[in-house]
């Protein structure tokens, strides 16, 4: 059992046959693994120290690098469109274009999945959420942020996905939220201390780093730290 990703399994799986399974009940070290498992639910802001190999998706040996361009747009378009590079051959390709045409979007990747989060149709600035997934060639609906969100900053971090700041529509943003897979739910995180849109995140020995961005007023060279566990 200790080979076996249950961490990784859905909540409901693990409570109506893992945990109902007697040969697990009977085997303390067995149930050990499950609340192990349990807790990598029930705690996300945690995941960074609760991971071990039980928490890492299978890497399949031989899988080339690939770098992919979603959406985006112009004065007179905005696209759908999709494109994959693959490092082996150094060649583009055209892959499945979403479902909504998306400029200002934020990306990132979580295991084999590449996720567009919010961005900008034409009309108006998006909650929205879809995943990519390249086994099937197929882009797929997820559940919608809370706020609406343009020129944001998304970074994927111990398997969770967060969103920060961008442009609602109204008013440019200085709140975050974040996104578990496992469950399927968005909860909302700590502001930060200033408003940004064309903000960039990214991810360093745990923590993420919003840099820069545009607060209405002026152009930004500020820079500030969200540390997960006391979600600050």
């Amino acid at each position: 059992m200790k080979c076996v990703r249950l961490p990784l399994l859905s909540r409901d799986f693990l409570m109506s046959n893992v945990d109902t399974e007697l040969l697990v009940r009977h085997h303390s070290e067995c149930k050990d693994l499950l609340i192990e498992a349990l807790k990598y639910h029930l705690m996300p802001e945690q995941r960074g120290v609760l991971g071990n190999s039980r928490t890492r998706p299978r890497r399949c040996e031989g899988a080339s690098t690939v770098l992919f361009a979603v959406g985006g747009g112009s004065l007179f378009a905005i696209h759908g469109d999709c494109e994959a590079y693959d490092t082996r051959t150094d060649r583009w390709h055209m892959v499945a274009s979403m479902s909504t045409r998306r400029a200002r979007v934020g990306v990132a990747a979580i295991g084999n999945k590449l996720y567009a989060v919010g961005g900008y149709d034409g009309t108006s600035d998006l909650a929205t959420v879809e995943s990519y997934d390249p086994v099937t060639n197929s882009w797929q609906p997820e559940v919608s942020m809370g706020t609406r969100r343009s020129c944001l900053g998304v970074a994927a971090l111990h398997g969770l996905l967060y969103a920060a700041g961008g442009y609602d529509g109204a008013s440019c943003l200085n709140s975050a939220e974040r996104y578990d897979p496992l469950t399927g739910t968005w909860t909302s995180i700590a502001a930060m201390s200033t408003r940004r849109r064309y903000v960039r995140v990214a991810t360093l020995e745990g923590n993420l780093y919003a840099v820069g961005g545009y607060d209405s007023s002026s152009h930004l060279a500020t820079v500030e730290k969200y540390e997960p566990q006391v979600n600050k």
